[in-house]
Parts: C-alpha cells; structure tokens; sequence
C-alpha cells in the first residue's frame, strides 16, 4: 500500500506537467500568430446565353416566338427546336408531323409558327 500512495502523487505531478505543456505550446503549433486570410472569392457566374430563337436584341415578348415556345413545348424540350435548322419546307413537314401527333393549332398559328422557324 504505501507504494500506491506515493504513485498516486506522482501520477497527478505527471498529469500536471503534461496539460501545462498542453496549454503554453499548444497555440504555438496552431497557427495562433499567423494573420487570418480570408478564403478566395468564387468566381463570378458566366453570364447566362440568350434566350433560343433569337439574338439578345429581340424582345422576349415577341408574340410569335411566344407562340412557338407554348405549343412546342407541351410534348418536348425547347432545345430540340432550336437545334434544328430547316428550310421553310421542313418546317412545314415537321409541323405537320406534329399535328399528326397530336398539336392543335389554327392555320393561321400553322402559318405563324413555320415563317418564326423558317426565318430565324
């Protein structure tokens, strides 16, 4: 028993010296004294592309393109239409394999439709 009570004052002079060592050299390992450096900015989003179907001058209320996009889209992407480039006879192929498939539109919509994709 008496070399329990004279490790016990011992183990507690270690435990002692070992937090104080802890506590006086720890921030020096920790970067305390470095200056704080902000971390780098994001970079800046790109700027959106313009809308398909037309330059950024054209307004994004032009009522044939409006139409265009209403009734196209109600089966597909609208990517799908702006990637394909076709004459005026081609369109009015594909818009008529469209009303097959089930697009509803007035002839004057038809027509509308066919000159915006023609000509753009």
């Amino acid at each position: 028993m008496p070399r329990t009570a004279s490790v016990r004052p011992l183990t507690l002079l270690l435990l002692a010296v070992v937090l104080f060592a802890l506590v006086a050299v720890g921030p020096i390992g920790c970067g305390a004294d470095e200056p704080v450096t902000p971390p780098p900015a994001p970079e800046p989003a790109p700027e959106p592309a313009p809308e398909p179907g037309g330059d950024a001058a054209e307004p994004m209320d032009d009522p044939d393109l409006v139409l265009v996009e209403s009734k196209c889209s109600g089966c597909h992407a609208l990517d799908r239409v702006w990637a394909k480039t076709q004459d005026r006879a081609g369109w009015e192929a594909t818009v008529g394999r469209m009303e097959a498939n089930g697009l509803q539109v007035t002839d004057a919509e038809r027509a509308r439709i066919i000159d915006y994709l023609a000509t753009r």
